[in-house]
């Protein structure tokens, strides 16, 4: 039978936030489903063939790494320009009523893009001798009101024609993320636990080199589109001793 031992059982159930520092702060990340630090280790072996079989005789550590890995469903810019390597930027539409684009000799199949977004009203017109015909849409054309885009019917009477647009539009904000321009994102990041069993923990990676790992799915049906991050733990000279990759605290009683 044991003795008594004065042992806490140290269990943890539950889950945690994110956050991230971009060089500013630390601020709230979004929503993620899991995240892990994966340690490796790497060592040289010796084994001695002076017997009958080998056998080992020394081991030394040459490296030890350490990579951390979280999924997230928040595809924000800022989670978006970080996963493409790339950076984001907004602009203020504003509101305009009566706007006229004009494209010539266009092309059946064709997707033309207007100079606003969020339009409304929409009315497409072709020259016919010295006449101006109203085209029908759903018939001659369609619109995308959302992003400002015509498509033209293939085979239909706009074809080759030139044509005049008009349209108002909506006060908008529009986000571009751009791609691959902004790659090496040192970052640091802090998973703060929450347990329903357990004591909770603040983990702090001071420096990470982080980037989508995999593949992003344009198309999600079935369930939320996730991104997976991954990047290598790097030293923070800055910190001191024992404290420059990953730091955890825990807070008790």
């Amino acid at each position: 039978m044991a003795v008594n031992r004065d042992l806490k059982k140290n269990y943890f159930l539950g889950g945690g936030e994110l956050f991230i520092n971009r060089g500013t702060g630390f601020e709230y990340f979004g929503a993620t489903d899991k995240m892990s630090i994966n340690y490796k280790v790497d060592k040289y072996e010796h084994k001695n063939s002076e017997g009958e079989m080998l056998t080992l005789d020394m081991e030394v550590t040459k490296e030890v790494s350490a990579e951390v890995s979280f999924d997230t469903v928040t595809l924000s810019p800022e989670v978006l320009a970080l996963a493409f390597g790339g950076d984001f930027s907004t602009v203020t539409q504003a509101s305009a009523t009566a706007t006229e684009n004009d494209f010539t000799a266009i092309a059946g199949g064709v997707v033309y893009e207007l100079t606003a977004s969020k339009v409304k009203n929409v009315g497409v017109t072709y020259k016919d001798g010295d006449n101006d015909v109203d085209a029908v849409e759903n018939t001659d054309y369609s619109v995308d009101y959302e992003f400002g885009r015509v498509e033209i019917a293939k085979s239909g009477v706009l074809d080759t024609k030139d044509i005049k647009v008009t349209f108002d539009n909506d006060a908008a904000s529009i986000t571009q993320i751009t791609s691959l321009n902004n790659v090496s994102r040192e970052v640091a990041l802090r998973f703060r636990s929450h347990g329903q069993i357990g004591n909770n923990k603040e983990t702090t990676i001071h420096k990470v080199n982080l980037m989508i790992n995999g593949s992003y799915d344009l198309k999600s049906i079935d369930k939320n589109a996730t991104l997976n991050f991954s990047g290598k733990v790097l030293k923070d000279a800055t910190k001191p001793d024992g404290k420059q990759f990953v730091e955890t605290v825990m807070v008790g009683a």
